[in-house]
């Protein structure tokens, strides 16, 4: 089982987000937060494999400005920056971020999702 945490927040593409990825049993999105600082709570708390982590979230840090210092909680995390901005070259251009996913492609969320993962798809 592979542990994930969502930084999101919007409730609507939260559900959305566990929607599309709930029919893998091999994923568990162990929470959801909506800030960075909860993001980073989480990542201390469950060393997730993977964080799904938007940019434009709640409070003073943003998505990208918060991947270096989840990544410093948890080095062996995997970070997904899943947004609805196009931050492409920024997002290459930040180590801690590990892929980049436009919210316009949610339907290849499980696919990235287990590509990062190592996890075949079903």
């Amino acid at each position: 089982m592979k542990n994930l945490v969502a930084v999101e927040d919007d409730e609507d593409m939260r559900l959305l987000i566990r929607m599309r990825l709930q029919s893998d049993d091999r994923l568990d999105i162990v929470t959801e937060v909506a800030t960075a600082a909860g993001a980073l709570e989480a990542t201390r708390a469950h060393r997730p494999d993977l964080v799904i982590l938007d940019h434009f979230i709640q409070g003073e840090i943003m998505g990208l400005q918060a991947a270096p210092l989840l990544k410093a909680a948890s080095p062996t995390t995997k970070i997904l920056l899943f947004t609805d901005h196009d931050l492409s070259v920024e997002a290459a251009r930040e180590p801690a971020i590990d892929a980049y996913l436009p919210k316009s492609r949610l339907r290849d969320l499980p696919h990235n999702v287990r590509s990062l993962l190592l996890l075949p798809d079903p």
